[in-house]
C-alpha cells in the first residue's frame, strides 16, 4: 500500500531535499550517464571504467579504493577493477541494457547475485583496498554505473530505508549485513513500489533521470531521516 510505504512518502518534496544537498553527486552521475547511454558506449570497456571511478569517487568510495584510481597500466584500484569488470562481462552482458520494470527478475536472479558477489567479495583481488573488508556498497554503486535503468544502489542509507518500509532484514549499524540474497529481494521491492506509484508517475519526480536513481535519492533521504 503506498500510504504504509515511507520510502515513496512525501516523494517530491524528497527529490527537492536530496537536488539541495546532494549537487556534487548529481553533477558527476549527470555526466556518468550521459556517457553510458551515448552512441557507441561499451559499458565494460577501458574509457568507460575511468566514469566508473569518478562515478565511485563522487558517490564517497574514494577512501575504500586506495592508490592509483585511475591507471589501469599500473597495479592498484583501476586494475582491480578492469580484472573485476572483465569476470563479470559474459553473466552481465544479458542483462547489460535490461529495465526494472521489464525484467523478469527470478530468471535472472542467479546472474544478479553472481555480479553482486564478485565485485564485493574480500581476499585476493578484492576492490576494497584493505582486501579483508567486502565491498559491498561500491558493488552496487559500480552495477547502478554500468546499467542506471536496473541495478540499485544500497548504502547505509537505504538499509534504513529498506528495513522500516520492506522489512528487509538489515541490521542497525554501519554494517547492516549485506548480501547478495537481500540485494536481490531489495530489487524486487523497488520493482514494486515503482509499479504501483506508476512508472509515468514515478518519472515525473525527476525527469531524465534514469529510474533506479529517482528511487535512490528516496532511499538516500529516508534513511536520514531516520538517523
Amino acid at each position: 500500500m503506498l500510504e504504509d510505504n515511507y520510502i515513496l512518502e512525501n516523494a517530491m518534496e524528497k527529490i527537492k531535499k536530496f537536488d539541495h544537498i546532494g549537487l556534487h553527486y548529481n553533477l558527476v552521475a549527470d555526466q556518468v550517464y550521459k556517457m553510458r547511454f551515448g552512441k557507441g558506449t561499451d559499458p565494460f570497456s577501458q574509457s568507460y571504467i575511468r566514469y566508473l571511478i569518478a562515478g565511485l569517487i563522487s558517490f564517497d568510495m574514494g577512501r575504500m579504493m586506495g592508490s592509483r584510481k585511475y591507471e589501469i597500466e599500473h597495479e592498484g584500484f583501476a586494475r582491480r577493477l578492469y580484472r573485476k569488470i572483465t569476470q563479470i562481462q559474459t553473466i552481465c552482458e544479458q542483462i547489460i541494457d535490461s529495465n526494472i520494470i521489464q525484467i523478469d527478475l527470478n530468471h535472472y536472479s542467479s546472474a544478479i547475485e553472481n555480479v553482486y558477489h564478485i565485485l564485493s567479495e574480500n581476499g585476493e583481488g578484492a576492490l576494497n583496498e584493505d582486501n579483508k573488508d567486502h565491498f559491498y556498497v561500491g558493488a552496487t554503486k559500480i552495477l547502478h554505473f554500468l546499467n542506471p535503468n536496473l541495478f540499485i544502489i544500497v548504502d547505509s542509507n537505504a538499509a534504513k530505508a529498506f528495513r522500516k518500509t520492506h522489512n528487509v532484514r538489515y541490521r542497525k549499524g554501519t554494517q547492516p549485513g549485506y548480501t547478495k540474497e537481500k540485494y536481490l529481494e531489495c530489487m524486487t521491492r523497488v520493482k514494486e513500489d515503482i509499479t504501483a506509484f506508476g512508472l509515468e508517475d514515478f518519472k515525473a519526480l525527476d525527469p531524465n533521470t534514469p529510474i533506479t536513481r529517482i528511487y535512490d535519492k528516496l532511499t538516500f533521504i529516508s534513511g536520514q531521516e531516520l538517523e
